[in-house]
């Protein structure tokens, strides 16, 4: 009897924990099989616009707008500099002289040279009149050899005159028409004459001109309105042709040159706006544009872009430190977090091409998508998304095309 007992008890247990066991394993069951039937956890984000982050502040000089290296043009000591540095000059100003003496001697010469030329001028001229001269007198002496050679042939024909006296008188009419011919050749040769000298007389002016704008270079004079930013040379210095003597600017514009990256150059182009800001000048912020991109990359792969800002009241000098932050650039993109990339997990990213999952309903579509810059994070998606669509950010396992999905509490719209 205890025996049977026992074996009832045992029996029971072992229902008991088969019955527990099947109602664990089908718990286990509903467990794995609840997700297939709700869909993937995802989170979510919707594609918008951004407006491209200001690129970081860089650091530059001040130079001037303008700039011009002042240079003597003839060789000459300087007797005279009345300007210094800091000095305001406006155009035409004048602002040093080198010793001319020199410079005048040679015009006196080039003067009495051309006074000369022009007596020339004058005697030719007047040789032209003295040969016409001499034309119309042979042409008169002419006309009247030939009158009186037809008179005496005509009384050669009555008898009246003998004919060594007709002939005599026909060889003095030829005689004279060869004179005429040479008296007109004469006045041919008088004014060719006249042209050359004419010819050395413009020459002679010409090289008095030079000789007067040379003493003129003597005293130098300023070719802008602007102020003297350095001093090259002292009174007392021999200069040559060429030699340096001041430097000015014009600083009612300043522009300021930093050096960029790469990176950052794809967001900067000419017209684009800048902030600029001076240690000199606190709590003032100057605004600028871009005006020029160098195409060519300075040490380090860097590239100098030249940024202009207003100086009207001329309170900033050349030479200052510069802060310049530029702003961004008008057109907005489209910017994703790389990790919504299939294959970032893995390390195996396109440059330039790459795909999202987009979501559609309740299910994922693969999409091919056309990858623009990278920062921070983030990546530019320059086709195959647009803003409004939402997409994949992460999910809670690999997702493949068409996989019913739901987001999580962390996704956006």
């Amino acid at each position: 009897m205890m025996a049977r007992q026992e074996w009832l008890g045992a029996l029971a247990i072992a229902l008991l924990v088969g019955g527990c066991q099947s109602t664990a394993t089908r718990l286990e069951s509903a467990a794995v099989a609840r997700p297939e039937a709700k869909g993937i956890a995802v989170d979510v984000a919707v594609a918008r616009l951004e407006q491209p982050a200001t690129v970081s502040t860089l650091t530059g000089t001040t130079r001037p707008y303008r700039e011009v290296l002042v240079r003597s043009q003839v060789e000459g000591q300087v007797i005279r500099l009345g300007v210094d540095v800091g000095d305001r000059v406006q155009v035409g100003q004048p602002l040093a002289e080198v010793d001319a003496i020199v410079l005048k001697n040679a015009l006196f010469q080039a003067e009495a040279e051309l006074a000369a030329r022009r007596n020339e001028v004058h005697q030719a001229q007047a040789a032209v009149q003295r040969a016409r001269t001499a034309v119309a007198e042979a042409r008169l002496t002419l006309q009247q050899a030939e009158s009186d050679a037809q008179r005496l042939q005509t009384l050669l024909q009555d008898g009246a005159v003998p004919a060594q006296a007709a002939e005599q008188a026909r060889t003095t009419a030829q005689t004279a028409r060869q004179v005429l011919r040479s008296r007109e050749a004469e006045v041919v040769t008088a004014q060719q004459g006249v042209a050359v000298a004419q010819g050395r007389l413009q020459a002679q002016m010409a090289f008095v001109q030079q000789a007067r704008a040379r003493l003129n270079q003597a005293l130098l004079r300023s070719p802008l309105n602007g102020v003297v930013l350095e001093r090259l040379t002292e009174v007392g210095n021999l200069l040559q042709p060429g030699g340096e003597v001041l430097r000015l600017g014009d600083i009612r514009q300043l522009k300021v040159v930093v050096e960029v990256s790469e990176r950052e150059l794809a967001r900067l182009a000419p017209g684009q706006g800048a902030t600029v800001t001076f240690d000199a000048v606190p709590n003032r912020i100057y605004e600028g544009r871009i005006t020029r991109i160098s195409p060519a990359a300075a040490a380090a792969r860097l590239i100098p872009v030249e940024v202009v800002i207003d100086n009207a009241d001329e309170r900033l000098g050349s030479g200052l430190l510069a802060r310049v932050a530029f702003q961004g650039a008008k057109a907005p993109r489209l910017m994703i977090p790389e990790s919504a990339l299939r294959g970032f997990e893995e390390g195996q990213l396109s440059s330039r091409q790459g795909s999202v999952f987009v979501v559609v309903g309740d299910r994922v579509q693969e999409r091919q998508v056309t990858l623009g810059q990278r920062r921070q994070g983030q990546v530019e998606i320059r086709s195959g998304l647009k803003a409004g669509d939402r997409y994949v950010v992460r999910s809670s396992r690999p997702l493949r095309q068409g996989d019913k999905i739901r987001p999580s509490i962390f996704s956006e719209g």
